[in-house]
Order: C-alpha cells, then sequence, then structure tokens
C-alpha cells in the first residue's frame, strides 16, 4: 500500500488545537490511521532515519502530528499484540512541573495503538516506593474508553526473569518483568524532555532504565537502580536496550526540564513532541532541540557503535514541524569515562602474563581503578584487587595493568573478574563508573588485542 503522509498542518505552518476522542475517530478516515508502512527490525548504517516533529500547546494534538509526520507508524506493529506503554513518572508531579510525561501525549499513543487493534494497553512503570500514576494525574487511563482493553501497570508488582544481554556492556543478565519479555508485545517509549545529573539527558532511550525491577538492583542504603549506575550507567542504559528493544518511540516537550534533572530542575515551555520508529534518532533529534552538543550523551555514543541507531544528528531526516531549538542550562555532571579497552581480555597470570586496560576521561579529576567480583543476581561486589587508588589526572588517555593477584599478592582462582573505572570532577551527582570484563584462565593462551564490540 502506498504511504500518504497526513501530518495535520496547513501550509507548513504548526498549529495549537485540542483534539477530542470523538475527533481523533475522524482522522482515521483521513489517513493516519490507514498508514501500512513495512516495520524495519533493523536499520543498516547507511539508513536515514525519519523523525516526526508535532509542535502544539495541546499535547495530545503535538503528539499525533509528530507520529504521523515520521511516517514510520505501523498499525501492523500493535494489530493483535499487548502494546506496553512505558512514560517517564519518575516523581509525583504534573507534566507542567516538567517531571513527568505528558498524560495527553500518552492518550494519543493510546488511542492510536487501539483504533490499530490492539489486544491490551498496559501502560507501565516502576519506581521506589509505589508507582506515581495518580500523582501525575493517569488515573483517567485506567480502563480509558471502558472497553477494558486499557490498564495501569505498576511493574514492580510483576513477576520477573534474567534476560540474556547478547553482546552487553555491562550486564550479561538483567533481571526484566515477564511483561516485558513476553511475546507479541510492543513495547513504546514514551518519555520526558529534560535534562539528567548523570546521564545528562533523559530521553527515549534512556527511559527503559525504569523497566527493571528495583529489588535487584537497589542498594540497601539508596533508593533506586543505583546499583546499575556502579557497573556504568551508560553502558547498562545499553544494556537493557539490548535485552529489550524499543519498538517506537515518542518525546514529550510540551514542558521539558533543564538544569539539575530528572527531579529538580527548571521547567521549560518547548510545546514540541518529537517521534519515530528509533529512539535513537528520537534522542538526537531532542538533543538538537535543546541544544545539546551530541556526544556528551555517551549512552547514544554506545548504542551507535552497536548498531542501535544514527551516530550523529547528519543521519536524520528532521519531518513535519519546523524544530524550534532552545539552549537547555545543563547540571554539572560526571566525566566522560570510556569504556575500558582490554589488551588481554583473557589471560593466564600463572604464567606471568598481565593484561593491560586502557581508557580515557573526558576532562580532569581524579580516579581509581580496581578488580571486583560481580554478579548477575545479586549486587554484592567483592573487591580483589585495587589497581590506583585515587589519582588526578587531565583530561586523555590512562592505562593501568593487572597481574592476576589479589590485594594479598596471591594469584586468583581462575575466572571472570571486572575491572571497574570510577571518576570524580568533584560534581554534586554521583562519580562516573565504567566496567569491562577479564578472565583469568588456567591455561596458557595466545596473545592477541581485545576490541570490545563497540568499537567494532
Amino acid at each position: 500500500m502506498r504511504h500518504r503522509d497526513h501530518t495535520g498542518r496547513e501550509s507548513g505552518k504548526s498549529g495549537s488545537f485540542a483534539t477530542s476522542r470523538r475527533q481523533f475517530l475522524k482522522l482515521g478516515a483521513a489517513g493516519l490511521l490507514a498508514v501500512a508502512v513495512p516495520w524495519p527490525v533493523a536499520a543498516s548504517p547507511a539508513t536515514t532515519y525519519r523523525v516526526g516533529v508535532g509542535r502544539s500547546t495541546d499535547g495530545y494534538a503535538a503528539a499525533l502530528r509528530a507520529i504521523s509526520a515520521c511516517a514510520d507508524w505501523s498499525p501492523g506493529l500493535v494489530a493483535g499484540r499487548t502494546v506496553l506503554i512505558k512514560p517517564n513518572l519518575v516523581a509525583a508531579g504534573t507534566a507542567e512541573s516538567g517531571v513527568a510525561t505528558d498524560p495527553q501525549v500518552v492518550r494519543a499513543v493510546v488511542d492510536l495503538a487501539l483504533a490499530a487493534g490492539a489486544v491490551a494497553v498496559k501502560i507501565v512503570e516502576g519506581y521506589p516506593g509505589g508507582n506515581n500514576f495518580s500523582a501525575c494525574g493517569y488515573d483517567f487511563l485506567q480502563d480509558y474508553g471502558g472497553s477494558g482493553r486499557v490498564s495501569l501497570v505498576d511493574l514492580n508488582s510483576q513477576p520477573s526473569q534474567l534476560a540474556t544481554v547478547a553482546g552487553g556492556l555491562a550486564y550479561r543478565q538483567i533481571t526484566m518483568p515477564d511483561l516485558v519479555m513476553a511475546p507479541d508485545t510492543c513495547l513504546i517509549s514514551v518519555a520526558k524532555l529534560k535534562t539528567h545529573a548523570e546521564a545528562l539527558a533523559t530521553l527515549a532511550t534512556k527511559n527503559v532504565f525504569g523497566l527493571p525491577p528495583v529489588a535487584p538492583y537497589k542498594p540497601p542504603t539508596e533508593n533506586g537502580r543505583f546499583a546499575m549506575h556502579y557497573r556504568g550507567l551508560h553502558q547498562a542504559t545499553v544494556d537493557i536496550n539490548l535485552a529489550r528493544p524499543i519498538d517506537f518511540a515518542v518525546v514529550d516537550g510540551i514542558w521539558g526540564m533543564e538544569g539539575y534533572g530528572p527531579f529538580s530542575g527548571n521547567p521549560v515551555r518547548m510545546n514540541t513532541v518529537v517521534a519515530g520508529i528509533n529512539s535513537v534518532a528520537v534522542d538526537r533529534v531532542c538533543l538538537e532541540a535543546m541544544q545539546i552538543d551530541q556526544p556528551l550523551a555517551q549512552h547514544l555514543t554506545y548504542a551507535a557503535r552497536l548498531g542501535l541507531g544514527p551516530a550523529d544528528i547528519d543521519s536524520v531526516q528532521i519531518r513535519g514541524d519546523t524544530l524550534a531549538p532552545r539552549a537547555f542550562s545543563l547540571p554539572v555532571f560526571p566525566p566522560q569515562v570510556e569504556y575500558p579497552r582490554l589488551d588481554r581480555p583473557i589471560f593466564y597470570p600463572a604464567g606471568d602474563q598481565q593484561t593491560t586496560a586502557s581508557f580515557t576521561v573526558s576532562r580532569p579529576c581524579v580516579y581509581r581503578v580496581d578488580v571486583v567480583r560481580t554478579s548477575e543476581t545479586s549486587q554484592q561486589v567483592d573487591q580483589v584487587r585495587l589497581l590506583r587508588n585515587w589519582t588526578g589526572t587531565q583530561a586523555g588517555s590512562v592505562v593501568v595493568s593487572w597481574d592476576g593477584r589479589d590485594n594479598q599478592g596471591e594469584l586468583v582462582a581462575p575466572g571472570v573478574y571486572t575491572v571497574r573505572v570510577e571518576a570524580d570532577a568533584g560534581q554534586p551527582a554521583r562519580n562516573a563508573f565504567a566496567t569491562a570484563w577479564v578472565e583469568v584462565v588456567a591455561q596458557p593462551v595466545v596473545r592477541r588485542i581485545f576490541l570490545p564490540m563497540i568499537n567494532r
């Protein structure tokens, strides 16, 4: 079927209009609900990614405009399936505060999914201490339309499983809700346009950090999934996307947040919604709207290296309403620490072999490096060897070696260990972390240069 590009625009100008459910259903005859575009499974490096922009003071209308404009919304993706919509409800607050996804943007996605024949639509979120659905104005979406197909689901109440992370950067397995990993589900990330004190920006790709249950990743003295932060926040974010890819992405920027997000920043009126099939591409357009340099979002750099989306904004075709960028004020965020590279990811210390880890830091800081034992089923982290205690460095490359011995000078047992880097530049947010696996073996191995997957 030939696609009809119906954006709801008049002479290329954005407008401000409120759309009722009855008006929405009329849009079906106009073409928005009749789109039948093949849904790409994976994009090649040469792909031009299409991202739609919708501008309006009304979140519902802007969302429909953005989704239509991207030209990649496919009813075939959701027909006969359960649609999981993941908003950003990380704190109790209104959409106007900049902290939470506008429920009217979510309502637009719900209406599209129902009209396309979804068997169920579940709006999912999991926050420590209970969900924020009521506080964020989502109660009206419980059994929306009275069909019994729409519900609000606290993911922390759901059974979970260990999901494999093929090519993971910090995890080989991540605990995920059964519902999220179930077949015949479609995951739509409906995120918020806002800054983040550690990730710099939390948009569609970072939004799925709220999918894993809290309990397995909550340190005893903290109220959140901070065990994942200590493996490397940017690496763990990509790993969640590898374990459960996002099928469609929407970012609510009717009200955004700048400054010390994601909780305490200042609201910014942007009247913008961004949407597309590829979350990395959507996020790159959002960074453009926020006037944030693309390389500063390190998790998007990692995702692009793994083939999950574009490496820069030049590969993205922005469609629909004209983007209206505004420079967001940024938090003081941690230095970037690049994923460590090991010249021997597998080595034989009993034969006097050693492994060398090299990594880069983005600005002057103090850092330390140790070797630890970690688990995919426990938060337990046991230090094996402190390779370098807090040391000052300028921006650039750092090299540290390990001879396979512990803090007592004894050779460690064969097994898999983690090289962990921590960097502190005096920022108010948590320190930056980056990790890499190394395996100690009991037999000699041939020396080879290790190039991690993200650099291939």
